[in-house]
């Protein structure tokens, strides 16, 4: 018969009760290690949905896509949460009442578990019937749980300071004078938008050196207003540009401002990303790489990204619906770019 050594337990007690205590402790402490911020461009195919997760795997989701039978939206989006490992969204966000934004919300919250609802206020566009039956569908999902925000107001995160910045057309005042923003002297303040749009929520997201601010689909007239006379934001390292890259939302006075290392355009095929709105990304002297969520099919070649900071290349019916990741180490001073649909990635530095 084989001779078998005697557990470690049962030749010396004492030296198994230290080896038990260091793992245990061992163990506390890698439970008690953050983890990275990560932040998902999810592909709701022209529509919006960015999902962040923190070092403490809290969530917050701003938009849910369109609504549609077949639930694709709500099933990309809980594709990320699996990749993010979080089983519910503590904080579901609004933007503004947009069947591309708020559509998919009854469909999610059939689907996944969601804390505090949150948004602008109430939807000015009841008048119109399509819109009223959105706002009315979303009553019903935020009802008893519903808050309304104003710029200054934060989201209670833990190491995370999460700030709105936009909201109902108000907009936060500057923590400190800037002096004036000379791109100023060449823009032209665009005609006031008092849409939904304008309405937009807006937010910055900081974790040490890093910030991230995502606009929702606030207007010109409000970027304007964000830029000129003086820059009310500083500087930010990532940028989720406003409106889906479209519609003359990349406004040079803002994005020159700003000087993100990166900015992201959560673009479908052939919603957003329009011409004159990537050619002022990537032509606008401070703003870095350009990521996009698709390849914008009904562009010139000349205006879209590198094919490897491109999500999805396809038609929509042809779609697999890639995200773009952001994953920020957890003291913010670094973070990496990934393509869902490839895995190549990049390396940042926090400004």
């Amino acid at each position: 018969m084989p001779h078998t050594q005697p557990s470690v337990h049962s030749r010396n007690p004492g030296v198994a009760l230290v080896l038990l205590a260091a793992l245990t402790a061992a163990s506390a402490a890698h439970a008690q290690t953050p983890s990275t911020l990560d932040i998902y461009w999810i592909d709701v195919e022209g529509g919006a949905a960015t999902l962040v997760v923190t070092p403490d795997r809290e969530s917050v989701l701003m938009d849910a896509g369109w609504p549609r039978p077949d639930f694709r939206d709500t099933e990309r989006i809980e594709a990320a949460m699996r990749d993010a490992g979080i089983t519910e969204i503590d904080y579901l966000l609004i933007s503004h009442f947009h069947r591309d934004h708020v559509g998919g919300v009854p469909q999610l919250a059939d689907r996944v578990p969601i804390g505090q609802v949150i948004d602008h206020g109430d939807s000015v566009e009841q008048a119109d019937e399509a819109a009223l039956a959105l706002w009315q569908d979303y009553e019903t999902v935020a009802e008893g749980r519903r808050r309304t925000v104003v710029p200054g107001d934060k989201l209670p995160l833990s190491r995370i300071e999460f700030s709105f910045i936009a909201a109902h057309r108000r907009l936060a005042d500057a923590p400190e004078r800037r002096a004036p923003n000379r791109r100023c002297a060449e823009a032209t303040a665009p005609s006031i938008d008092e849409s939904e749009n304008g309405h937009s929520l807006g937010y910055l997201l900081s974790l040490g050196g890093f910030q991230f601010l995502n606009l929702g689909d606030l207007t010109p007239d409000r970027e304007y207003a964000l830029a000129c006379p003086e820059n009310r934001l500083g500087i930010v390292d990532l940028w989720q540009v406003p409106h889906h890259g479209g519609y003359g939302a990349i406004r040079p006075e803002l994005a020159g401002a700003l000087e993100p290392t990166v900015a992201v355009v959560n673009n479908g095929p052939r919603k957003g990303g329009t011409p004159g709105s990537l050619e002022s990304a990537q032509g606008t002297a401070g703003v870095g790489d350009v990521w996009q969520s698709h390849r914008a099919l009904a562009d010139g070649a000349a205006h879209n990204t590198d094919e490897r900071m491109t999500a999805n290349l396809t038609e929509e019916e042809n779609c697999e619906g890639h995200w773009i990741k952001a994953t920020v180490q957890p003291d913010g001073r670094n973070w990496t770019m990934t393509n869902g649909r490839t895995g190549y990635s990049r390396n940042y530095q926090s400004k």
